[in-house]
Formats: structure tokens, sequence, C-alpha cells
């Protein structure tokens, strides 16, 4: 059994969306494909959004796991590292 888990959370008053996904071996492109497909979603309704990414030892270079996905300010990515 596989466990792919998400949590997301919502604040109207802030326009915000937080995220949280869990990213452990093989899943590396499918959770930045998640996250790509999750920025189109949320900027039609929310001014802000942040990605928080626990690493589970996959990702080697923060900066250019960032770089892809932090394309705009309104977008952000916490790593943090397991």
């Amino acid at each position: 059994m596989s466990l792919d888990l998400t949590l997301t959370f919502i604040i109207p008053k802030l326009s915000l969306c937080i995220e949280a996904k869990l990213l452990r071996d093989g899943r590396k492109s499918k959770v930045i494909e998640e996250i790509s497909a999750d920025i189109t979603a949320y900027q039609k309704v929310y001014q802000r959004q942040l990605y928080i990414v626990y690493d589970l030892g996959v990702i080697q270079n923060e900066a250019e796991f960032k770089k892809d996905i932090e394309k705009s300010e309104s977008v952000k990515v916490i790593i943090i590292k397991h």
C-alpha cells in the first residue's frame, strides 16, 4: 500500500491557499505535476499560495526544485527535510 498525502488549508480572509504534500521516492515528478495543476486552479480564486513539501530524502537541490514552481511572487514553496 502506498501513501500519497496531501492536505489543503484555505484561509479566505487572507485569500490564501496552503497545501502540504508528502514527497517520497518515485513521486518527485508526480508531486511537481500536482503542484503545477493546483497553481493553475487556485490562482483563479486565491491571491496567495503556499506549498509545504515534506521531503523524505528525494530533493537533492532545493533551489532547482523551487524554481519551476515559484514563477510568481504569489506562490511560495517551503521544503521540510526529514
